[in-house]
């Protein structure tokens, strides 16, 4: 078995530059399986610049080690079919976390982008506490123990979280920023792995750009809505990031300063003041004094940690017209600040998703009337909205969405 987070441990002393060469050209190989999935020897030497004879050697090496199995054979192009290749379920294992303000999960995936592990809900409040940092190493630690999974094999952790994140160096400057050290850093240090961290709404974009959609785009927003609204880009099949990582922030802009309302940033009528999940709540809570006898007031009194976004959406479902009001409203607000994102960035698809995108029809819909609204026809005319489909395992495919796009990047190159 090869070791994927340590090369040194890989190769012997002794051992020159054609050993060296052999094991970057298996990392190639491997992150090529698990970029595409199965693949034939004939598509990996296209697709990674190796002979095919060296292919053809170093995948039956990989077979012997453990790392890909065969799966079948490929449709003929004319004559005998290929063999297909693929990794297998156990060549290794990646942590992954997906964190809010609140809580996190927890789930170990295999190298099919599978949980493994039972997935697990904690409650965690983000600040920027050395003692919220400990908790999490502490279920960090406890997860991977009690999976039973052999350490070496666990060859990275990836973290989708909120926050002003810079991916490139691994600092969130919102939370969990204290010390002289990154938050990249210490984890690297105490767990001696690659940690790969993200905001959240670009994680859970990539996420859904990798595993979530049917037909093929290249240029995809993706807008997340829970506490918070986050903004994910991909631009010609790339992560988006900005120049200084931050790209993205787009639930900060003041695009309704006429409104009084104040945001967290400072400023006021920011699109989050009046649409995102903080403020549905805000709206709920003066809807529930207004009618106690309403289906979202029974909902909120049974539920003792007080409102929640959700419990807006689960009223909104179940027909209360306060809570569908509500949504509705911020629906609107949304679509007219997605409108300018058309104008801007002209994209192939409009992904919606969060917590309160549960809300089906009670979002999409005036969010489709404001874009025809406030977006020009032409702009609008080839862009589809479409509803997020991996659902409540998003956050934790971010996190795995991250690491695949980095894992072996830094060894090849």
């Amino acid at each position: 078995m090869m070791n994927l987070i340590n090369p040194q441990k890989s190769l012997d002393k002794k051992e020159g530059v054609v050993e060296i060469k052999n094991y970057l050209n298996k990392i190639k190989i491997i992150k090529n399986l698990y970029t595409n999935g199965s693949n034939t020897a004939g598509e990996i030497c296209n697709q990674v610049g190796i002979s095919l004879p060296t292919v053809n050697s170093l995948l039956t090496d990989l077979i012997q080690s453990g790392e890909v199995i065969k799966q079948g054979r490929a449709e003929s192009q004319g004559g005998r079919k290929p063999d297909l290749y693929r990794l297998a379920k156990n060549a290794f294992y990646v942590l992954s976390l997906d964190i809010s303000k609140f809580k996190v999960r927890i789930a170990i995936y295999d190298s099919d982008n599978k949980a493994v592990t039972e997935i697990e809900n904690h409650k965690l409040v983000l600040n920027n506490e050395k003692e919220t940092y400990e908790k999490l190493v502490m279920l960090m630690e406890n997860h991977m123990l009690n999976s039973g999974l052999e350490n070496e094999k666990i060859i990275a952790i990836g973290i989708s979280m909120p926050g002003l994140i810079d991916a490139m160096s691994g600092v969130n400057y919102t939370y969990l920023n204290f010390g002289k050290k990154s938050l990249r850093e210490s984890l690297e240090t105490k767990f001696q792995k690659k940690i790969f961290i993200e905001n959240d709404a670009r994680a859970m974009t990539l996420a859904e750009f990798k595993f979530g959609q049917n037909k093929p785009f290249n240029n995809v927003l993706g807008i997340f809505i829970g506490w918070g609204i986050g903004l994910g880009i991909i631009i010609d099949g790339k992560l988006y990031q900005g120049s200084s990582g931050f790209a993205g922030e787009f639930s900060h802009s003041p695009l309704f300063e006429s409104r009084d309302i104040s945001c967290t940033c400072g400023k006021k009528g920011c699109l989050e003041a009046v649409a995102s999940g903080t403020a549905i709540v805000k709206m709920a809570e003066e809807a529930v004094l207004k009618d106690s006898d309403s289906i979202m007031s029974r909902m909120a009194r049974e539920k003792q940690d007080g409102l929640e976004p959700n419990i807006v959406v689960e009223a909104a479902l179940a027909g209360d017209q306060r809570a569908i009001t509500i949504l509705s409203d911020a629906g609107l607000d949304l679509g007219r600040g997605i409108s300018i994102l058309i104008q801007i960035l002209n994209p192939d698809l409009i992904i919606i998703g969060g917590s309160v995108a549960e809300a089906k029809q009670y979002l999409i819909t005036p969010i489709q009337q404001a874009l025809n609204i406030y977006s020009m026809a032409k702009s609008r005319e080839k862009t589809e909205l479409a509803l997020y489909q991996l659902g409540k395992e998003v956050g934790l495919l971010g996190g795995i969405a991250v690491v695949i796009e980095n894992i072996f990047e830094d060894i090849i190159n």
